[in-house]
């Protein structure tokens, strides 16, 4: 048997009871609560102009058969998402750590999971898990709280068509049930 609780009914009723004078003892008008400010950190701010970035360069996006896709300047990240992450409108502080960061989730385009024995594909890994976590790390160096949605949209610029998704998930299947360290990135921006 469901039990029905009036409680709360006859609170709202109560409370609603004086609530007709928006006048305080004094015959002063009450001040009129604010709408709440919104908040936007960083994080979000930046966020928010990568994926205008997106938008605005969305037709150049690398969707080629190519893991790696084109890196032209040899810098380690896609011309496409340098070309995005320098058309946000971030200090170069904060696009030095995009870069870092979206190196480094293309790092993995370049291992062959397949041609790797299992303690290869360990040692790959530890080394590919050390360089997202330092990134990350000066991501929220750079970002503060939030930095993660930021992380977030670089991966899927990053593993942006079918082939890069399995190939990531590939490297998840090496990953699965190793244990890594997050700590000992002390000055993680490169």
């Amino acid at each position: 048997m469901k039990r029905i609780s009036f409680y709360p009914l006859l609170f709202l009723i109560l409370s609603g009871c004086n609530s007709d004078s928006n006048t305080t003892d004094s015959n002063t008008p009450s001040p009129s609560p604010s709408a709440p400010t919104e908040t936007v950190t960083l994080a979000e701010s930046v966020k928010k102009s990568l994926e205008l970035s997106y938008s605005n360069h969305e037709p150049q996006l690398d969707r080629t058969e190519s893991l790696e896709g084109t890196d032209d300047d040899g810098n380690g990240v896609r011309d496409d998402i340098d070309m995005i992450i320098s058309d946000t409108d971030a200090d170069e502080t904060v696009k030095q750590a995009l870069i870092q960061h979206a190196k480094s989730l293309q790092n993995e385009m370049k291992v062959d999971w397949d041609s790797l024995g299992e303690e290869e594909g360990k040692a790959a890994m530890r080394q590919l898990s050390s360089d997202s976590i330092r990134s990350k790390r000066c991501l929220m160096e750079s970002l503060g709280s939030g930095f993660s949605k930021v992380t977030r949209t670089l991966k899927a610029l990053t593993y942006n068509t079918k082939a890069r998704t399995m190939h990531y998930l590939k490297g998840n299947k090496v990953a699965n049930g190793m244990a890594f360290s997050v700590g000992g990135h002390e000055n993680a921006c490169e």
